[in-house]
C-alpha cells in the first residue's frame, strides 16, 4: 500500500531565527484533502564525549519546558553545515574540549509528527582541554558522570532529553 501523500500547496506561517513554521494543502492515499502544519529546522547535533571513563553532560535552563535539563552537549546545525564539524563545535562550545577521536553514532527524528528535524548523534574520545564558547544567550554547567551513572539518571526521570537517551541506545548497539 502506498500511503504517501503529495502536496497540494504550502504557506509560510512564521520565518524565524531558529525555526519555520509552514502550512501544507496534502493528497491523503484515500483521494482527500487534508492539512499538516510543519516545523522547518535545520538539523541538530549531539555528543557524548569520554574523559577519564566519565562522559559530559550539560545542565541548562530549557524555556519551552521551564526546567533545567541535563543533556548531551549539543546545539542546532546552521544551514548545510556538516554535521561533524558541528558537533566538533559545540563540543568546545559548550565543554571546552576538541576531540582527536569523533565517530557517528547515528541519528534520530525528535518529533517525526511535525517537524522535519534531524539530530546526528556522535562519540567524542581523546579529549584534549581548550576553553569554552558560549553564545551571549546560553548558560550551561558541565558536569561529569560515568555511564552507570548516566544510565541510572535515564532511569529515575533525571534525564529526559530524547537525543541524550538515544545516543546512549546507540552507544550499547
Amino acid at each position: 500500500m502506498n500511503s504517501e501523500e503529495k502536496t497540494i500547496s504550502s504557506e509560510v506561517i512564521y520565518d524565524g531565527k531558529v525555526i519555520h513554521v509552514r502550512k501544507d494543502k496534502v493528497l491523503c492515499p484515500n483521494g482527500k484533502e487534508s492539512y499538516r502544519e510543519i516545523v522547518d529546522h535545520h538539523g541538530g547535533v549531539g555528543v557524548l564525549a569520554f574523559l577519564n571513563g566519565k562522559i559530559a553532560l550539560v545542565k541548562q535552563y530549557r524555556y519551552a519546558y521551564q526546567e533545567e535539563l541535563y543533556e548531551m552537549p549539543a546545539g542546532k546545525l546552521e544551514k548545510d553545515e556538516d554535521p561533524s564539524e558541528g558537533g566538533k563545535r559545540e563540543l568546545e562550545e559548550e565543554v571546552g574540549y576538541v576531540a582527536d577521536i569523533f565517530e557517528y553514532l547515528g541519528k534520530m527524528y525528535p518529533s517525526c509528527g511535525y517537524t522535519n528535524e534531524i539530530i546526528y548523534l556522535y562519540k567524542a574520545e581523546n579529549l584534549r582541554k581548550t576553553h569554552t564558547h558560549l553564545d551571549e544567550d546560553e548558560f550551561v554547567e558541565v558536569y561529569w558522570f560515568s555511564l552507570e551513572e548516566i544510565k541510572k539518571m535515564v532511569k529515575s526521570g533525571q534525564i529526559v532529553d530524547a537525543k541524550t537517551i538515544c545516543a546512549l541506545y546507540l552507544l550499547d548497539s
